[in-house]
């Protein structure tokens, strides 16, 4: 069963730098797009990999070979099931330069006890449109987000 909330709490209490990106985080702003799997942008150093991996071991993160530093370092983009529902971590994400970026256009919900660092509205919508998914749901999805944004005004 998807409980985002406990890869979340996981997450935070091993204290990864990391944010929330694409449905879950589309979701947090108000969009009804439904999403069976969280997607996290994670800081690509080599403390904060370690911290990551200690959180997948926690939450029973499995791949097709055993998860180590060395493995994390040869893609940037990894599909895990965990006990939680499915999870998949990007050290890289089209339409943002850097985590560094993704960091400076973040913002913290609460969610009963746990902060959930997102992407903004706009930088969310950046990297929707730079993936360019055609499929019909993610396409509303990211229509619905550049309707919201233009309701709160920002840029």
């Amino acid at each position: 069963m998807f409980d985002p909330r406990k890869i979340i709490e996981t997450l935070n209490c091993h204290r990864v730098d990391y944010v929330v990106i694409g449905g879950f985080a589309a979701t947090l702003h108000g969009c009804p797009e439904q999403t069976y799997d969280l997607d996290i942008f994670y800081a690509d150093q080599p403390d904060n990999r370690r911290l990551l991996l200690e959180a997948l071991h926690e939450i029973g993160a499995q791949w097709d070979v055993p998860l180590t530093d060395a493995v994390l370092q040869r893609q940037p983009v990894f599909a895990l099931n965990t006990k939680f529902g499915d999870l998949d971590i990007l050290n890289q994400v089209l339409g943002l330069e850097s985590f560094e970026e993704a960091r400076a256009h973040c913002q913290v919900l609460k969610t009963g006890e746990s902060e959930v660092p997102i992407l903004d509205l706009p930088a969310l919508i950046k990297t929707k449109q730079a993936a360019a998914d055609p499929n019909p749901r993610k396409q509303s999805a990211l229509e619905y987000l550049k309707l919201l944004q233009q309701r709160s005004g920002s840029r």
